[in-house]
């Protein structure tokens, strides 16, 4: 009976280690089943399966239009006091023709105006610069044409904080002095707007990528955590309880701003100790701005969290809110250089205020005074977030 039994362990024993090699030889036969399975789980899931296809297609749209030209419109003022040289019969009128040269380049929108009452408007982002023609402009051009040693200035009082806008501006303006006569004998005096600020691609681009990392990642890490508490059965505990449906959603808004200040600190100390960007306004103000914006995504992953059912569909529309934002907020080009249709859209985004907000206090020194409705509209947005998050939330509770 022993060897019996012996015998039979050796034939399980073989046996098992022929099933074992059977199941180490590669097959492709089980690799199609676990493609299957997975091809499967996306059938069973439409929505999953229709944010794959909208979510991409959208973001490569708006990116094919947004990045479609060049920096274009950048809205400058001029003040062309020229008064024109008389040489016989022959008038000279040098300065309008500069001005209608500019007014024809699509990369510039001229205003006329006075440059001394404008130059607070440049200061405050109405205009990107101000230009001054004086007023022997003519005849200086006229004076250099017969080989006298005559030196003319234009003045251009110029925000550097945007240097591919810069120049833009000094491009155009070359252009037009070249078509005219040329640029040979005269000089562009460059006056620097906020306090002669001026900053390389890394610092402004620096500066607004401190705000989209918060975005992006705030309400990924926010949609990620309410849609846990739902499919893990904790928000159904919850019902339970005396919490009403505002108690619990001021909940979740505290714990993740608490996360969202973690994510605030390291983002200031990484942009502003390790990489050297200069804070020219109030640090104080920088921060609570960041507390704003970050709230305004808090806010808004509490409405969205009531349209997805997983998970995956919650990262999905993280993409397509901060995505298409990113490339119309103003934060790789400038948003009056987007198409005219989709220049609008730029103002639904919070990333488009966020931006303003953060390149305003850091790269010029912005204040609250110019900033004021930048945050109105980001306190506007977190309560309509907060009550479109009450009106769809699936509770079974009412206050």
């Amino acid at each position: 009976m022993k060897v019996e039994d012996k015998n039979k362990n050796i034939n399980k024993e073989q046996k098992k280690t022929k099933g074992n090699q059977e199941l180490k030889t590669f097959s492709w036969k089980r690799v199609l089943a676990v493609t299957i399975r997975i091809l499967n789980s996306f059938k069973r899931d439409p929505r999953t399966l229709g944010l794959l296809i909208v979510v991409p297609s959208i973001i490569m749209i708006v990116f094919g239009l947004a990045f479609s030209g060049e920096v274009k419109d950048v809205p400058i003022i001029i003040d062309n006091q020229d008064e024109g040289f008389d040489i016989g019969p022959i008038s000279l009128d040098i300065g309008t023709n500069i001005t209608d040269f500019l007014i024809n380049d699509t990369r510039v929108d001229v205003y006329l105006g006075s440059y001394e009452d404008n130059i607070q408007q440049v200061e405050e982002g109405k205009y990107i610069a101000a230009i001054l023609i004086p007023s022997n402009f003519s005849e200086g051009i006229y004076r250099l044409s017969m080989g006298y040693n005559t030196v003319i200035e234009i003045i251009v009082y110029i925000d550097a904080t945007e240097p591919n806008v810069r120049a833009s501006v000094l491009n155009s303006l070359y252009d037009a002095l070249a078509e005219i006569r040329g640029s040979q004998g005269i000089q562009i005096n460059q006056i620097i707007a906020h306090g002669g600020s001026e900053y390389t691609g890394l610092e402004v681009g620096m500066s607004a990528s401190m705000a989209y990392v918060l975005s992006f990642l705030l309400l990924l890490i926010s949609l990620v955590t309410l849609i846990r508490e739902k499919i893990s059965g904790t928000e159904s505990r919850l019902y339970s309880t005396p919490l009403t449906a505002t108690e619990r959603m001021l909940g979740y808004v505290f714990g993740l701003t608490i996360i969202g200040l973690l994510m605030i600190f390291a983002i200031m100390i990484f942009g502003i100790f390790v990489f050297g960007i200069e804070v020219r306004g109030s640090i104080l103000l920088l921060f609570i701005s960041f507390i704003l914006f970050g709230m305004v995504h808090i806010f808004l992953s509490l409405f969205l969290s009531n349209y997805a059912e997983n998970e995956f569909q919650a990262i999905q529309f993280t993409p397509i809110i901060v995505i298409p934002g990113m490339a119309v907020s103003g934060m790789l080009i400038p948003i009056y250089s987007l198409p005219d249709w989709l220049e609008p859209l730029s103002f639904v985004f919070p990333l488009t205020y966020g931006v303003n907000i953060i390149k305003g206090i850091m790269l010029k020194g912005w204040g609250f005074k110019e900033l004021w409705l930048d945050f109105v509209i980001l306190t506007g947005m977190i309560i309509i977030f907060f009550v479109l998050a009450l009106i769809t939330v699936k509770d079974r509770m009412s206050d």
